[in-house]
């Protein structure tokens, strides 16, 4: 039960703990194959990680950077056939046993090829660590002025320990079969907004399905005010990302089968009914809004 475990970190003080605990909390910890992207400007102590056989670094310079899409991709470069593929941010706690858990729900789902996804509840460096929080589900709270879904979480009204169908995935937190990084290779020409949904929907098309866990697996770090951003350190990321969010939308008008294009498992057209996104018109039909049938 290989698992590649792909960690972008920028700039990140909390890189070192999220892949050490990541470690701690694995029921098979010498199954886990760790690549990080390390962007960074040669200030933070990574020494507890450099000797570590099950972690390896990507080193760049944090001027380097094109953004998370890019990190991503650098990082699925390196994937060498483990049966798994886990990607997060580099500001993660795990729950005690997540490998095992992770496998676990995703055969739970029944579905040939499941991606198990959330944004998981949040934890405060800076405050003792709880590992309290919600199972969540991610909806459309409204749409960017070029026509793009934007996305938040609410509860998940329905728990009954079954895997619950997603929409969309979260680039935080995604678990997956290790084919879904040669079928679903992150395109590096993007930025940030509009990687969740090219990804929802190019997962998809390939015949993936998605789903939410009912249970707590991992809690993430949102806030970090006053942390280093790409976009707070690169003069350059407005034109990066109005370039990106064109090719996105290019993606949704003109459809296309290229390496970071759509399967053809499923058309597009599919995945637009079973997310409820119209993209034309810039609306979403949320599941919890549809009266239940009589």
């Amino acid at each position: 039960m290989s698992i590649f475990v792909s960690v972008a970190a920028y700039r990140d003080p909390e890189l070192v703990h999220t892949v050490l605990d990541c470690l701690a909390k694995a029921t098979r910890p010498d199954d886990l194959r760790i690549v990080v992207n390390w962007q960074h400007l040669g200030d933070e102590d990574v020494s507890a990680l450099v000797a570590d056989p099950r972690v390896e670094l990507l080193e760049f310079d944090a001027g380097q950077s094109l953004g998370a899409c890019w990190a991503r991709a650098q990082v699925m470069r390196h994937y060498r056939g483990e049966d798994w593929f886990l990607q997060v941010d580099s500001h993660t706690r795990f729950t005690e046993g997540w490998d095992e858990r992770l496998v676990g729900v995703a055969a739970a789902t029944g579905a040939p090829k499941p991606v198990v996804t959330c944004y998981p509840p949040t934890y405060e460096p800076a405050h003792e660590f709880a590992g309290t929080g919600v199972p969540t589900e991610t909806m459309v709270t409204g749409w960017s002025g070029d026509g793009l879904p934007i996305f938040g979480q609410r509860e998940l009204s329905v728990r009954d320990g079954r895997p619950a169908p997603a929409r969309f995935v979260a680039g935080g937190f995604l678990f997956a079969a290790g084919s879904f990084v040669h079928e679903v290779p992150y395109d590096p020409y993007l930025y940030f907004h509009g990687e969740e949904l090219t990804v929802s929907l190019r997962a998809y098309t390939w015949g993936y399905d998605l789903f939410h866990p009912t249970e707590v697996l991992a809690w993430h770090y949102y806030i970090r005010e006053g942390s280093p951003r790409h976009w707070t350190d690169n003069t350059a990321w407005l034109a990066r990302d109005k370039a990106s969010r064109r090719r996105v939308n290019t993606l949704l008008r003109y459809p296309n089968y290229g390496r970071y294009g759509l399967g053809r498992a499923r058309p597009l057209s599919d995945y637009a009914t079973w997310s409820g996104c119209n993209f034309q018109r810039r609306t979403w039909t949320d599941w919890a809004a549809i009266p239940a049938s009589v």
